[in-house]
């Protein structure tokens, strides 16, 4: 039979396991966190029947940004922006974002963000440090003379980099964010949400630290990356999609976000939709390709 001692002690040893393993478990979720895998494609705008150059951009820490510059010929350019995890490769709407802008003559810029696709670095910072990376984007575009009348347009992380970049710098006209995330705490809660069980159910209750050590590792504070306080700075024409089956951007989060920069803004929009995360542009084609084009040719 054991002692109190004993049984003291064997509690002890099993709580500090329990710990142990919790923090192993959040610092290598933390780490796929900051470091995605990267994706890359074998498809370019020549594929749409268009033009392109291969180009390159500095950011202010030394990183070297690659994309595409497809021009047309037009004083109108608009930046496209991906999300999390992808690139500007993805099929799924940055893709036929691309053919809809190029085909309207618009300019055409995508960059791979940081720790993406084939651009530099080791690291996401999740759209912190990708707002300058955006800022590094527009003053090669100054030089090349492509920025007297620009504009840009994201899809999640790229919709919520948008929205800041808005907030940021005047050269930016107008802009487009689809999907953004509006409170990243809530969305990587809802992340966690698609991780089967019983892995799901650790990694929720693990989450506060799981941020914590993510902060740590990018530099990049969670309460910044909250769209809230960007609102009353954004007061340029801004078009927002939601979408009402979006399991990672709650649709509430979406129009409250929206509420706020219509105090300030009488030149914001919300289109919200049936559709999930950044699927919009995929259940509703036409009207898409309608409303971008109309939205941009606009304001720009």
């Amino acid at each position: 039979m054991l002692t109190t001692t004993a049984i003291i002690y064997l509690l002890i040893t099993i709580i500090v396991v329990i710990l142990l393993a919790v923090y192993i478990i959040s610092s290598s979720a933390s780490k796929k966190l900051a470091s995605p895998p990267r994706k890359t494609g074998s498809w370019s705008p020549k594929d749409l029947g268009f033009e392109y150059e291969k180009v390159e951009v500095k950011t202010a820490d030394g990183l070297t940004l690659r994309g595409w510059l497809i021009p047309r010929g037009s004083e109108k350019t608009v930046i496209v922006v991906h999300g999390y995890t992808s690139c500007k490769w993805d099929e799924w709407y940055m893709k036929p974002v691309i053919n809809i802008l190029a085909r309207h003559d618009f300019n055409v810029v995508a960059f791979d963000m940081r720790a993406h696709g084939e651009s530099d670095g080791e690291k996401t910072t999740l759209g912190y440090r990708e707002v300058d990376d955006i800022g590094a984007i527009i003053n090669y575009l100054k030089e090349r003379g492509l920025a007297s009348r620009l504009g840009i347009i994201g899809y999640s992380m790229g919709g919520a980099i948008t929205l800041m970049s808005l907030a940021r710098y005047e050269e930016l006209k107008a802009g487009v964010a689809d999907s953004p995330y509006i409170d990243i705490r809530a969305s990587g809660k809802r992340w966690i949400n698609r991780v089967g069980a019983p892995l799901r159910y650790i990694l929720l209750a693990s989450y506060p630290l799981i941020m914590r050590l993510t902060a740590s590792r990018t530099g990049a504070s969670p309460e910044k990356l909250v769209m809230y306080q960007y609102a009353k700075s954004i007061t340029k024409p801004l078009l927002i999609i939601g979408g009402q089956q979006d399991d990672l951007v709650a649709i509430d989060e979406v129009r409250k976000f929206y509420e706020e920069v219509k105090k300030v803004n009488s030149n914001v929009e919300l289109w919200e939709t049936t559709s999930k995360h950044v699927s919009t542009i995929q259940d509703y084609p036409r009207e898409y390709e309608e409303r971008i084009v109309s939205f941009f040719n606009r304001w720009l």
